[in-house]
């Protein structure tokens, strides 16, 4: 893999639902560069995902096979399948989108119950309740039901706005914690086959049950006879999994922040700085954060993005997120590739401001073990000595995750012998990778690395590096914790 340096450390994710996914889809993101697709899982049509992955495999071998020998080769972005349990019930029907005011009396209803809005839902039973809260589209409209017959629920309109054809409805008073159990299916199956990279679970609260599953998933893995298997990313979607976070964040390998779903169980004014929070915690322990939730939405039906969607962006990246997520409405609409090239720019302009640190530059974090001491030094000699890059040897992608969530100033250049650990590693914050087939228990490493560093990347002669190994010695057999201060030649 050839390494490149466009300038922009912060990753971006592209969202897909499943229904969207064809083959214009897969030419589509095969002439875009992004880090990494998340891909939604709708049970309802999740037999189109295996065939998706499949078609985008097939296009990225073929166009390698294609380029010249001198050109650089695209590689595909690493496959996050998101399990997020999805709205309950959708408005289905409405052929125009539809204004209700404060005050208004509307009517909900099953298909043909002569409501206002008429729903298709998994389960009627049990949706609503008197009192509930009824969120459309995540707050174009709120609604308070104020009765419950058979098939028909009055409610009152609490928050007017605009009904849009297909809106999800959400009510969290009568929302269930969702169950990893629920997830071991012969879909799940069939997509651990693939050789996923990351999987995204739903918001659970017990680090036991998170535990389980890792244990299920991997034996599925030893069993499709795969050499690794997916990194658990947990969505963080509610009070009760952001109270419990630093015990579940020991458990997985990163969050995803949907800042939409915790604006539902509290105050959304709380939002922002409990992101701020979260993406923080993220950092100290070295995991890897996605701030998510309609970033670039209104961009699904406009060219242009308002200045609150870009501030959005740009927070993130200030508050240190490793990627943002780029909302899978954007991909119903017309402007999909728009909002990739906006959130590139937003991303390189934010990077590039250097008059001030940034809130995520670390000055004295917390060191408790060798790696953290070992990790921590290098970061700091790397801005002292004005280092054009630290490259680390990363055999599991700890090394270059400790050294990431120090976010360092300079680029990570994560070496690894494994091409499954370099993808998983494409989505963390200022990491590239390159894989070298090599012992690297050898006593040459390090000559061997720095000559693929000045065949392979952007890095020149004359270049100074901090070079680190915490799992294995440069300089002989013994396994020993170091870095050094190197000069390219």
């Amino acid at each position: 893999m050839s390494l490149t340096k466009d300038g922009r450390r912060t990753k971006i994710v592209w969202s897909f639902e499943t229904k969207v996914l064809d083959d214009a889809r897969a030419e589509q993101v095969l002439g875009e560069d992004v880090d990494a697709l998340r891909l939604v899982l709708n049970r309802a049509t999740a037999e189109q995902l295996p065939s998706f992955i499949d078609k985008l495999r097939h296009l990225f071998e073929t166009s390698k096979k294609s380029r010249a020998g001198g050109e650089r080769t695209k590689t595909m972005p690493p496959i996050m399948i998101d399990l997020q349990e999805g709205a309950r019930a959708s408005i289905t029907g409405l052929s125009a989108p539809k204004e209700i005011a404060f005050g208004e009396k509307v009517t909900i209803g099953q298909v043909g119950a002569n409501a206002t809005f008429e729903v298709a839902c998994r389960q009627w039973d049990g949706l609503m309740e008197e009192g509930a809260l009824v969120y459309v589209g995540y707050g174009d409209a709120v609604l308070r039901v104020t009765s419950v017959s058979q098939r028909l629920v009055t409610t009152e309109t609490v928050q007017g706005g605009t009904i849009y054809p297909d809106s999800d409805l959400h009510i969290p008073a009568t929302r269930k914690t969702p169950k990893l159990s629920d997830y071991k299916t012969a879909e799940l199956d069939e997509l651990l086959r693939k050789s996923l990279d990351f999987l995204v679970l739903p918001g659970v609260e017990s680090p036991e049950e998170v535990l389980e599953f890792r244990k299920f998933i991997a034996t599925q893995t030893v069993a499709f006879g795969l050499a690794f298997a997916p990194w658990l990313i947990l969505r963080v979607d509610s009070v009760a999994v952001y109270e419990k976070l630093d015990d579940l964040l020991e458990v997985v390998d990163g969050v995803l922040i949907s800042r939409k779903d915790l604006a539902l169980s509290m105050n959304p004014a709380q939002i922002p700085m409990v992101t701020k929070e979260i993406i923080q915690r993220c950092n100290d322990h070295a995991k890897i954060v996605l701030t998510a939730s309609e970033m670039l939405g209104s961009m699904r039906r406009n060219v242009t993005p308002t200045r609150a969607e870009v501030s959005d962006i740009a927070n993130a990246v200030i508050d240190g997120t490793d990627a943002v997520v780029l909302s899978e409405d954007v991909a119903h609409g017309k402007y999909a590739l728009q909002a990739l090239q906006v959130m590139r720019r937003t991303i390189a302009d934010i990077e590039s401001r250097t008059g001030e640190e940034p809130n995520w530059v670390k000055l004295a974090p917390t060191v408790s073990t060798e790696m953290d001491a070992v990790a921590f030094a290098a970061y700091r000699t790397a801005r002292r000595v004005k280092a054009k890059a630290i490259v680390c040897i990363t055999k599991a992608g700890n090394t270059a995750l400790k050294l990431a969530s120090f976010r360092a100033p300079v680029p990570i250049i994560a070496v690894t012998f494994s091409p499954d650990i370099m993808r998983k590693l494409s989505v963390v914050r200022g990491v590239d990778g390159l894989v070298l087939d090599v012992d690297p228990k050898i006593d040459d490493v390090l000559p061997v690395v720095t000559d693929h560093l000045l065949r392979n990347s952007w890095l020149k002669s004359g270049d100074r590096i901090i070079f680190i190994s915490v799992t294995i010695s440069s300089l002989g057999r013994e396994a020993s914790n170091l870095f050094t201060v190197q000069q390219l030649a």
